[in-house]
């Protein structure tokens, strides 16, 4: 490996169609690092072993389904965070909100046009970077330390479980809207039947406690879902 590989970003690659995987590497390999597997067992193997910046994942798989790769990867505290791009000659409105409900980013629609496809990796790598670099989010008198999960209420850390961060920082992002159990729900456990609706309102009682000192309050919607708004508002 050079220099320049040393800095470049890496993606990888999940296809079972081999001139796919040819032709995206010929197409990216002068911008980034290029890996790539053709099954879900290797991808999940490659994944955890080098720990790419981005997925790019085939839907339909032969025999195996992309979705559940994306799912298998979302439940490994070491890969949840890694962007995952969809590709798929499937891209009706069912199969991309499967896909946002699960985590990805975005979708590429074969059969794809290279400048389409490299500005999609563009501006996801982009996003994703500005997202890291935004360490504390504050909102208010809330304070949000992403990567370690930390979050302190004017100045005092208070303890919040992996849901409950996930649930009150999608709160406080989409602040003033009602959000339904569902999309919750499938915010913090994509495809986990152990979880369901009723423990959501579990999570949303804690969260409420913990959140009492805060000029915050979360709010319940009949027959809708929950809200975050500030106290005065």
């Amino acid at each position: 490996m050079n220099i320049k590989e040393l800095f470049m970003k890496k993606i990888l690659i999940i296809d079972d169609d081999q001139e796919i995987r040819d032709l995206l590497r010929a197409l990216l390999e002068s911008n980034y690092n290029i890996i790539d597997a053709s099954n879900q067992d290797e991808a999940i193997a490659i994944a955890w072993q080098e720990k790419p910046d981005l997925i790019l994942l085939d839907i339909l798989l032969q025999n195996e389904s992309g979705f559940e790769i994306c799912s298998q990867l979302k439940m490994n505290e070491e890969l949840k965070d890694v962007p995952i791009v969809f590709i798929s000659s499937k891209n009706n409105v069912n199969t991309r909100v499967t896909g946002y409900q699960l985590g990805g980013i975005n979708f590429i629609s074969k059969p794809f046009e290279p400048s389409e496809v490299k500005s999609i990796i563009n501006t996801t790598l982009k996003s994703v970077n500005n997202e890291n670099a935004m360490e504390v989010i504050n909102y208010r008198d809330i304070a949000l330390n992403v990567p370690s999960q930390e979050v302190k209420i004017k100045g005092h850390r208070i303890h919040f479980t992996s849901s409950e961060f996930k649930i009150i920082h999608l709160l406080l992002k989409n602040e003033q809207n009602v959000l339904a159990r569902e999309k919750i729900l499938n915010h913090i456990a994509p495809d986990n039947h152990k979880v369901n609706d009723r423990m959501i309102d579990t999570y949303i009682s804690s969260i409420r406690k913990k959140i009492k000192d805060s000029n915050y309050i979360i709010r319940s919607v009949y027959g809708e879902g929950y809200k975050i708004q500030e106290i005065s508002a």
